[in-house]
């Protein structure tokens, strides 16, 4: 038997049913799904390892589950729902095919918990380095989430304490896998993001939320996009911003500075977003129901005053875009 079909056919068994969305999945030249009722949406995003994972403290079914998570959560981002996933695979000889059996395991154990389907795919050769591109599509019954709508006035929310997926990378380069029971909360952050899913009904109901993003490359950068496509400026408290006590302490022993691991950090995959000052309290509340929660950390201003951050002092001091350089990864902006 081919070893190329051998592979696909090993790697697909590990993947759940597909659900009645699918008329057609793995096996033919395309996949067929069912007609969605509401709006399309797609994104792709691409895991390189030596780049976005290391192996030396990355568990093969980590990686996979993130390749779907950072997908997913661009989906949401957008206040959308997850159906289908395509995914491709470059594959170096130095990586076994018990290595891709395990990162397929974690694909198959998120889309199981999220309610995604696998379709299909492709696999080729890479000289050097694992690569793992997916393809995601979405629906959203109401309007699609924009980063064009925030408004002068508007609050400025998140929904989590960021710079803990920074701070979990930086302890497991430093330190390995034994760190993961010192820091579990930081290194699930970095290993497993979690897309915030959960808040899908509660952000995109009723056009309640003016615009929305999800913090993949860094808190500052991500309200720089915002206020670019929206045309205004940021005050942000700095006060105000979640954090965790592990994040804290974690400052505290390595020495590291904790604004800028929650400003330039990266890879959280909370949601950024705004509203009107009328609407926060019922987001907010309605978050709360559902045993979740909503910060604010400060309101939308002119662009002209560009994106500030006020210090415990009431000191107002411009934020400059920085984290996570897709064309230089291995530098920050």
């Amino acid at each position: 038997m081919n070893r190329e079909f051998d592979l696909i056919d090993r790697l697909s068994r590990k993947l759940p049913e597909p659900s009645k969305k699918v008329f057609l999945g793995i096996g033919d030249d395309a996949a067929v799904l069912e007609p969605v009722s509401g709006k399309i949406l797609l994104t792709v995003d691409a895991l390189v390892e030596g780049i976005h994972f290391d192996f030396s403290f990355c568990d093969p079914k980590e990686v996979g589950k993130k390749a779907l998570a950072v997908n997913v959560s661009d989906i949401v981002a957008m206040g959308g729902k997850p159906l289908s996933a395509l995914i491709s695979l470059g594959v170096s000889s130095r990586v076994s095919e018990e290595v891709l059996e395990q990162i397929y395991e974690g694909m198959a154990s998120f889309a199981r918990e999220k309610s995604l389907d696998v379709v299909g795919g492709n696999i080729t050769s890479s000289p050097e380095r694992l690569i793992l591109s997916v393809t995601l599509i979405g629906e959203s019954q109401n309007p699609p989430l924009t980063r064009a709508g925030a408004r002068e006035g508007d609050i400025v929310f998140v929904s989590g304490p960021v710079g803990e997926a920074a701070a979990g990378l930086y302890l497991l380069k430093k330190e390995g896998r034994k760190v993961v029971s010192r820091f579990p909360r930081l290194t699930s952050h970095y290993l497993t993001p979690e897309p915030r899913v959960d808040l899908v009904d509660v952000l995109s109901n009723e056009k309640r939320v003016h615009s929305l993003i999800d913090i993949s490359d860094g808190l500052s950068s991500e309200l720089w996009h915002l206020a670019k496509a929206s045309k205004v400026g940021f005050l942000i408290d700095e006060e105000k911003i979640p954090v965790s006590e592990e994040l804290i302490e974690a400052s505290r022993e390595t020495k590291q500075s904790l604004r800028n691991w929650q400003l330039s950090g990266g890879e959280d995959y909370e949601l950024l977003g705004t509203c009107s000052p009328g609407n926060w309290l019922v987001l907010r509340e309605e978050a709360n129901r559902k045993g979740l929660s909503l910060s604010q950390i400060g309101t939308a201003v002119s662009f002209t005053k560009g994106v500030r951050l006020k210090d415990s002092s009431g000191r107002e001091n411009p934020i400059s875009p920085s984290g996570w350089n897709h064309l230089s990864p291995s530098e920050r902006d």
